[in-house]
């Protein structure tokens, strides 16, 4: 994107500082990463920096302050998760954008989903600061936006994931934490706020209070930085020890219901020119536009990624071609649960795996 800087680099570029830069990466962040991490930072423009964050304010701004859409918004809660406390607003949201190029023009910011959920707030200032450390990259390099610089930036994370509460009754909650890939964020923003990452497996209920052990010790949890993917719950069949509907003493870094309010769900509320135009299927009366799929490295790999590699649809074709052929014979049957050959859909596989 910054010409000069992409060939500095380049020139530069050993694969003996790269093997520097994971090691000192594991270094910062105190465990194994298992993740490939590419070889080089993006060198972005900050005027185009600038116009996606102004961006990402516009359309969240457009779902907060459109009181029809925070009245629908509930409806995409799930009973079970519908947590009692929620503030107004959420704390956290993340939008992500992808650049498109068109013929003749620079690129183009383009949504590609925004959810108000925490993402890796340790991890990834941790990342740039080794990409500058590891390969001698410029002090005039920005990695925050306005005047935030590291220190800043870490006081502005404290203020959010603790609140007004001791670190000590403050947990970063995740299932099985030290088995996520997403463990270096959890160390750092362990070393950051001094919070210790819990797992939901182990958090224990007393009345209307919840308590984790540490050193031995019963402490009393105030605060929760949650980090709880509800999807991967629902797969993995996991029974919390409290109930997310109960009404708990206790704060949420990260509010529950937000985590469904403002998601792929929110897409077909927007109107922005960087929103491709979206619609709920059960809405439709035609599928409206060109049907033709764009002959684009994204959408093929979109394609892939959704019909082979989560579902055989090729597989799938040839059965339905069987059928309509007259080789293969149905049979309906009266069953008291669900087919085996239908869990996968039911606990929502295909989804889980796309999201």
């Amino acid at each position: 994107m910054i010409p000069d800087l992409r060939r500095q680099f380049n020139a530069a570029f050993t694969p003996e500082k790269y093997q520097r830069f994971l090691q000192g990466m594991e270094q910062r962040c105190r465990t194994a990463i298992q993740f490939r991490i590419c070889e080089t930072p993006c060198f972005f423009p900050a005027s185009l920096m600038n116009r996606m964050a102004a961006t990402g304010e516009v359309l969240v701004r457009q779902l907060l302050d459109n009181e029809n859409y925070r009245r629908v918004s509930h409806a995409a809660v799930p009973a079970e998760f519908h947590t009692p406390g929620e503030e107004r607003d959420p704390l956290f949201v993340s939008v992500d954008f992808g650049l498109v190029r068109e013929a003749g023009s620079e690129p183009q910011p383009r949504l590609v989903e925004l959810q108000a959920f925490p993402t890796l707030y340790a991890y990834q200032a941790a990342l740039a600061q080794e990409y500058k450390a590891a390969y001698g990259l410029p002090d005039t390099l920005k990695i925050f936006f306005g005047d935030l610089d590291l220190e800043k930036y870490h006081r502005l994370l404290r203020r959010a994931i603790l609140g007004k509460h001791d670190p000590e009754n403050v947990v970063l909650l995740e299932i099985d934490p030290y088995d996520q890939k997403t463990l270096p964020d959890f160390m750092l923003t362990e070393e950051i706020c001094k919070i210790q990452p819990v797992n939901i497996r182990d958090v224990v209920k007393q009345g209307s209070k919840l308590h984790y052990k540490k050193n031995g010790k019963s402490i009393p949890i105030h605060r929760i930085y949650n980090r709880v993917i509800f999807d991967e719950l629902v797969r993995k069949k996991i029974q919390p020890p409290f109930d997310f509907r109960e009404p708990l003493e206790v704060e949420w870094a990260g509010h529950p219901n937000w985590y469904f309010r403002i998601s792929k769900f929110s897409i077909p509320y927007l109107r922005h020119e960087y929103v491709p135009r979206t619609w709920f299927l059960d809405e439709l009366k035609h599928i409206p536009g060109d049907r033709d799929i764009p002959d684009h490295p994204l959408v093929s790999q979109t394609v892939r990624d959704c019909l082979q590699e989560a579902m055989d649809f090729d597989g799938l074709a040839a059965v339905l071609a069987r059928i309509h052929r007259g080789e293969i014979n149905l049979i309906a049957r009266d069953t008291p649960e669900p087919s085996f050959f239908a869990h996968e859909i039911l606990n929502a596989k295909p989804y889980a795996f796309l999201d």
